[in-house]
């Protein structure tokens, strides 16, 4: 039987077989009134943190109650991390979403010699709901999170020593000549409109970064943005992001 909704249901709490789970409100309303289901049909959920239930609607009103058959929880075992400076305008909020289909674990907007995000909108609260709306509409497991605006030096001498590093320089090498491991974490960098400075791309490649050039032209910072990410989510395409531990009622 197809599932009720075209897309996963967002659960902050999921209980195993034979629980039930109460959404809220804006879901609820999702749910029945866009969705249209009904009592009996079937609804699968995500909490965001590698868990989907599925299960059937056992009530509607006053709000969805979802009664769970089976529960599976996935590792993270790939993780991207994405460091990204200022955007124009409002574009970030279509990286963001974009982002969020991608896979990718967590941005960190960073301050960089030519641009500060002082002079962008910050829109937490915003990017949070879209990046719920792309996890839920691409069926992802690990929701994107957006952090705090923070200096590119500090972020960098406090990123994962362990991680893969990857600048986005147009000077940089074919991607296709880069190989990344199967886990882990990668760490990406992406410079903000007005480019970075010689300085910065030092620093970067002294911390053992390495160079790709994603693509022959020169792209906006939400592009490269994407394109990095679009790299990082294919060369995972056909790698296990870790083995499923299933419960079923």
């Amino acid at each position: 039987m197809p599932e009720a909704t075209p897309g996963w249901v967002w659960a902050e709490e999921l209980s195993g077989p034979g629980g039930r789970v109460i959404l809220a409100e804006e879901d609820s309303r999702y749910v029945v009134r866009v969705c249209r289901a009904r009592a009996g049909e079937a609804i699968a959920l995500t909490d965001g943190r590698g868990a989907v239930a599925r299960g059937r609607v056992d009530s509607t009103a006053p709000r969805v109650v979802v009664a769970i058959e089976a529960l599976e929880r996935l590792p993270e075992t790939r993780r991207a991390v994405l460091l990204c400076g200022p955007a124009e305008g409002p574009r970030f909020d279509w990286a963001v979403e974009k982002l969020a289909e991608l896979g990718v674990t967590s941005v960190r907007p960073v301050h960089c010699a030519r641009a500060r995000w002082e002079k962008v909108a910050l829109r937490a609260d915003r990017w949070r709901r879209l990046a719920r709306a792309a996890l839920l509409q691409s069926r992802g497991r690990f929701l994107l999170e957006v952090e705090p605006p923070a200096e590119l030096e500090a972020t960098l001498a406090s990123s994962d020593r362990e991680a893969f590093g990857v600048l986005a320089d147009s000077d940089g090498g074919s991607p296709g000549e880069l190989m990344i491991p199967p886990a882990g974490t990668t760490v990406g960098v992406v410079g903000p409109a007005e480019g970075l400075t010689d300085q910065e791309k030092t620093s970067i490649l002294g911390r053992g970064f390495q160079s790709i050039a994603l693509s022959a032209s020169r792209l906006r910072t939400e592009t490269a943005a994407v394109a990095w990410a679009a790299w990082w989510a294919s060369a995972g395409a056909s790698q296990s992001r870790g083995k499923a531990t299933t419960s079923k009622s």
